[in-house]
């Protein structure tokens, strides 16, 4: 009977050990799946800033197309506040082959050790006396 005993306590403990080891396993599953949402959030402000931005560029430069200066800033630095932080965004224009490249980059101010970033950039072609956007390259 007393050797049941110390099996019995035996069996408890491991069990024991086995569900405090299940529970660290789901609080860090747990943990880790709001780190990657919260990364994911991030990088889609960050491409949505920057779409955006470029989308502006875009509409300054076909109302006044004295923009186009080749390597000229169409949008100047400037911060962009989101609910997750601030945002520098900016655009910029450069003229290869009779053909303007219009490039968006959005940051962030302030951030990890890696400060991310996101860039879109799209193609401006001449036609006539005007300026027809060929759409967002990937």
């Amino acid at each position: 009977m007393e050797r049941e005993q110390g099996s019995a306590a035996v069996w408890a403990m491991l069990l024991t050990v086995f569900v405090m080891m299940l529970g660290t396993a789901v609080c860090y599953t747990a943990y880790s799946s709001r780190k990657m949402t919260a990364s994911y959030e991030r990088e889609v402000n960050l491409r949505l800033a920057a779409e955006g931005t470029l989308h502006e560029a875009v509409q300054r430069v076909l109302q006044d197309p004295s923009l186009l200066v080749d390597d000229a800033a169409i949008i100047a630095p400037r911060e962009m506040r989101t609910e997750k932080g601030v945002l520098i965004v900016q655009a910029v224009v450069e003229e290869k082959a009779g053909s303007y490249w219009i490039a968006a980059v959005a940051r962030e101010k302030a951030g990890d050790i890696w400060q991310r970033h996101k860039v879109a950039r799209g193609l401006l072609e001449r036609k006539g006396d005007a300026y027809v956007w060929k759409g967002r390259s990937r």
